[in-house]
């Protein structure tokens, strides 16, 4: 018998609602969410679902080299990787852009444009998805 791992979920209906499940995979753990938010164990029920979202929590920062697999960062007109404020694409679809900020005197990397601790801009390739919202900053090395 497979042990049980916890997974975040996220049920998007009007609003978003989030709770805990146990599953064995992430194929589960979207289809336990999507029975605990009808069963009401996530506050409301009787909503028409729109979509379920599961994903594994990471507890730390991701590493550069991931980041740059997953998303795909564009290269900017100075032919880096930071991109200033004025220099990012008029009307660029926020989900493309992350924000290199300064945490104690070290880099990371945050989805959207921030602008608190900001030092610079990555703009991607690849859209971040929700998950990514709720995940830890990637470390910029």
């Amino acid at each position: 018998m497979s042990k049980l791992k916890s997974y975040e979920v996220i049920v998007k209906t009007t609003a978003e609602w989030s709770g805990t499940v146990h599953a064995q995979s992430l194929a589960e753990a979207k289809r336990l969410g999507e029975e605990a938010f009808n069963d009401g164990n996530l506050e409301q029920f009787e909503e028409d679902v729109a979509t379920v979202i599961a994903f594994k929590l990471r507890r730390r920062a991701g590493s550069w080299r991931t980041f740059e697999r997953r998303f795909r960062p564009i290269d900017s007109p100075d032919q880096t990787v930071w991109w200033r404020h004025e220099q990012l694409p008029e009307n660029a679809d926020p989900r493309l852009v992350w924000t290199i900020v300064d945490e104690d005197g070290r880099l990371y990397v945050r989805p959207g444009l921030r602008f608190v601790n900001r030092i610079d801009y990555v703009f991607c390739a690849k859209p971040l998805v929700d998950e990514d919202l709720h995940q830890p900053d990637y470390r910029y090395d």
